[in-house]
Formats: structure tokens, sequence, C-alpha cells
């Protein structure tokens, strides 16, 4: 077992992840120290808000091409027409965000829906070349990315907007280059016309992937909405929460890791599923341990003014870790093509989230908004896993 952990490719593939994300949480470490708790907590909010709406914008197809594409035509034409919807989704939404005084957001939901870790591009990437074109393609563009935003935060004063800019230099480069992968793949109008006829039936089923994605989201998020809504000090507050979060959502490396390497091995064999979740749960246990001692020190060190946040993040990780259980168990249900089951369980534990959310917040503060993501979160991976077990032994 030990050796299949370290196996080389999920070094590689993993090391891609550690990288990018640990990029990501560097970079806010940085802006944490670097801004008061005010300006901190602006960022972390516009920074929902854009991974949020590029959630909905990418209108499930990074899933869809994962879980339903086999054939390399299909891989290379869907992925085409799915930025292409985004692009035409794009320019239908602006006046709708125009009116809303969102205009500005428009360029950062398109790029991170099409470009960014996590979009459409990176799924296309791993299924038609593999994990390690996959990596590389997420290790450069998380250095472009992330490099721009720490300029931004070095030497711009308005925290909020550093996850925005950096989107409005690098999707016109994007796009050429899609463009001429365009030409480069020699895509024909005429299997562009076929493949959209399949492409169409689908935006059905790829509309349940966007609102169950978009629910899936939100899930994550309402806690930070919830405090930007209720409490006196938002801004202060989200700086707290997001901090202890942001040390917690390491633990999402792990599934994320595994899943994405193995997502062919997954899509043919029923029972690896019992193999990698011995080997995700194996791992974040021993992450857990781990994230509890480097956490208690860097806030007696290097973040005092988080010191109060220990108890808060031990509430957080231990939602972190069932968290943590569930991809493994959304994923199979896309790949089993059981858009609707994920789509209800998405769904209606966001609306137990938001419920347990509004009420725990106004009896425990902090400590009740992450009390209310360990219930919802348990619960969401009783009921995947439950369902997950009743499709394998119809298989």
């Amino acid at each position: 077992m030990l050796k299949n952990l370290i196996h080389k490719k999920y070094i590689l593939y993993g090391s891609s992840i550690i990288l990018t994300k640990g990029l990501e949480i560097l970079l806010l470490f940085y802006a944490a120290h670097h801004f008061s708790k005010a300006d901190y907590g602006s960022l972390e909010y516009y920074k929902k808000v854009i991974e949020v709406g590029a959630g909905f914008f990418a209108f499930g197809f990074p899933a869809l091409i994962l879980s339903y594409t086999k054939s390399q035509n299909s891989k290379i034409y869907f992925y085409f027409l799915s930025i292409l919807f985004v692009l035409v989704l794009g320019l239908v939404s602006l006046p709708f965000l125009s009116f809303f005084q969102w205009g500005i957001l428009l360029i950062p939901f398109v790029f991170y829906a099409s470009f960014f870790t996590g979009g459409i591009t990176q799924s296309y990437f791993l299924v038609s070349k593999g994990s390690n074109w996959a990596s590389t393609y997420k290790i450069s563009i998380s250095i472009l990315f992330y490099s721009l935003v720490f300029v931004l935060i070095y030497f711009y004063q308005e925290a909020q907007y550093a996850f925005v800019y950096p989107s409005y230099f690098l999707l016109p480069i994007l796009l050429l280059w899609w463009a001429s992968e365009w030409k480069k793949r020699k895509v024909h109008l005429h299997k562009i016309k076929k493949y959209w006829r399949l492409f169409s039936r689908l935006l059905g089923k790829s509309f349940t992937l966007v609102v169950s994605n978009f629910a899936d989201l939100m899930f994550l998020y309402t806690d930070i909405f919830i405090i930007k809504i209720m409490s006196e000090h938002a801004y202060t507050d989200i700086a707290n929460y997001s901090f202890a979060l942001n040390f917690g959502n390491m633990l999402m490396l792990i599934p994320l890791t595994l899943i994405q390497v193995d997502i062919e091995k997954l899509k043919k064999s029923t029972d690896y599923i019992k193999v990698l979740h011995k080997k995700i749960l194996i791992l974040l246990i021993l992450s857990v341990l781990v994230l509890v001692i480097v956490y208690g020190g860097i806030i007696q060190t290097i973040f005092t003014k988080y010191q109060e946040t220990f108890v808060l993040f031990l509430i957080i990780l231990f939602a972190k870790f069932f968290q943590a259980l569930s991809p493994l168990y959304g994923t199979y249900l896309l790949i089993a093509r059981k858009f609707k089951e994920n789509l209800l369980i998405n769904i209606s534990m966001l609306l137990l989230n938001i419920i347990l959310n509004y009420f725990m917040y106004y009896h425990f503060g902090l400590y009740g908004i992450a009390s209310a993501s360990v219930i919802s979160l348990f619960i969401r991976y009783v009921v995947l896993l439950r369902l997950n077990k009743i499709i394998l032994k119809q298989k």
C-alpha cells in the first residue's frame, strides 16, 4: 500500500497540484501578513465571488469532459465547443452583469472557467494528453497568474482587485493560443456540426451539472457570504475565518491528486473505488496530524494576530476531513451519469448548510458557522457513500 501511495505518477501530478495550490496559499498568507484584516477579508471575498461565478460560466464542462468523453475526437471537439459556449455565454451575460455593476468580473469569470486550474482546458489536457501535460499546464498558468497577483498586492492599494486584473492580461493571450490549437488540430466544420448535435443534446445534462456545481461551490462558500451579510465587522471576520479555512483546504490536495490521476481507472473498473478510498483515507489521517502541529506553530510565531483562530481551525479541519472523503464518490456519480442524483444531493445540502449557517452564526458566531460545515459535510459524505454502494451493487 505504501508503495502505491508514493507511485511516481502521483508524485508528479501531485507535485503540480501542491505547487499550484501552494502558490495560492503562500500568496494568501503573504496578503494576510501584508494587509490589515479588513483589506485581507475584502481580497478573500472578491476571490470567492470570482470562483463562484466561474463555476457557473464553466457550465459543468470540465466534469463532462472528464467523465463522458472516450474517443480522442470527442475530447478535441467537446473542448473547442465548450470554450465557444463559454465565450457566447459571456457576451450574453454582459448586460446583466453590467446592470448589477459586476461587469468588471466578466473577464475573470471567463478566464477561470476556460483556462485556469480546474477549468475546461485542464480537463481537456488530462483526458487527451495525460497527467504529465495537465501538470505542465497547471504549473505554467499558475505561475503566470499568481505572479501578476503578487505584483498587484505589493504595488496596488485596492486589495479586492488583486485577483481581478490578471485575467485581463492572460485571457487574450490564451485565446490566441486556443485559436492556434484549433488550426493545429485541423478541426473540420462538418465534424463540428456532427459533434454539436451530440454536444447540444448533452447541454441538458450539462445544465444539471451547472446547477449542481454551482450549488456545490455555494455550499463551500456559504459561510463566507453569511458572514458578509450578518457580521457587523464582515471583512475582519472573513479574514479570521478564511485564514483558518485556507490551511484546512490543504487536505483537498489529496483527493484532487489521486482522483484526477486515476480518473481513467475509475471509468473502467467499479472495484477501483475501494482501493482509491483506502489510499485517500490513510493520507488524510497523516495530513491532519501534520497540519494541526504546523498551524499551532505559525500562529504563535509568524501570524500572531490570528492566535485566536486555533479552535476555529480545529473545527474547520474536522469539516474538511469529511469534505476530502466526498469527491471520490461525487466523481463516480458523474462517471455513472447520475447527474440528477448529484444535483439533488448538492442542492439539498446547500439548503441545509444555509439554514444551519444562519441559525448557528446567530448563536455561536464563527464557531457556529464552522460547526454547521461539520454537520453538513458529514451528512453529505454519508449520503454519497450510501448512494455509491447502491450503484455498485446494481452493476
